[in-house]
């Protein structure tokens, strides 16, 4: 089932140079401050219908990731703000309270129009 699903509406200037540090900010486009603009993967906003758990998939478009830890913020930012820091590094234990912690062998990459898609653990 999925918990959540957004469409990438813009892409900031430096937000592709976190993706060499394996970290996605999202913002949704109608919350996000303007000073955060050019850092961000700017969406079209969506509705969590369920909190992101350990052992969730996110996808971004078809590239397929685990969910191996949530920060204790994560879920009602995600909430409020379509805000939420994706790290790529498979951590157990988040390191910040807004953090979303993943794994998986797919290049971290993401373009205008694709999908961000979190569904429950099978």
């Amino acid at each position: 089932m999925k918990k959540y699903e957004v469409t990438v509406t813009n892409i900031g200037e430096i937000a592709q140079k976190f993706f060499g540090q394996k970290i996605i900010v999202l913002f949704s486009k109608k919350e996000m401050p303007l000073e955060m603009q050019d850092i961000s993967i700017m969406h079209s906003g969506g509705e969590l219908s369920e909190d992101v758990k350990t052992g969730d998939k996110l996808y971004l478009g078809s590239r397929a990731y685990i969910v191996t830890a949530v920060g204790e913020k994560a879920n009602n930012n995600l909430r409020l703000m379509g805000h939420v820091c994706l790290k790529f590094d498979g951590k157990s234990t988040s390191e910040m309270p807004g953090d979303i912690h993943l794994k998986g062998n797919e290049p971290l990459a993401i373009d205008i129009g694709e999908k961000i898609i979190i569904e429950n653990a099978q």
